[in-house]
């Protein structure tokens, strides 16, 4: 039974070009250190076009369980990932980020 993370977040106007740098950044980190992001399936990242906030970003990471998830906030030590973090925060709109886990049922 896989658990999945999802997070949703708005990125300020103009800010789409370096939010894609960011998720690239990202993607190429995840390849490049598979160790760092064990416990993890897969990682998709979705806009949101219709219903609630549109432009929402929407990340689903997929886990092989909730201890790989639990395990999953070592990544922020990472000095790679701090920095990743500090670009976010700059290009992040004031709405506010969810938080959701999702078990699968079928």
């Amino acid at each position: 039974m896989s658990i999945v993370f999802v997070l949703t977040y708005g990125i300020k106007d103009g800010k789409r070009a370096e939010y894609l740098a960011l998720i690239k950044k990202f993607r190429k980190m995840m390849k490049a250190d598979p160790k760092l992001f064990e416990g993890v399936i897969s990682w998709r990242v979705f806009e949101q076009e219709y219903g609630g906030v549109a432009g929402t970003k929407v990340e689903m990471y997929e886990f092989k369980s909730m201890e790989a998830l639990e395990k999953s906030d070592r990544i922020f030590e990472h000095k790679e990932i701090k920095e990743l973090m500090t670009e976010y925060y700059k290009i992040k709109d004031q709405t506010p980020v969810t938080r959701s886990i999702w078990s699968t049922v079928v």
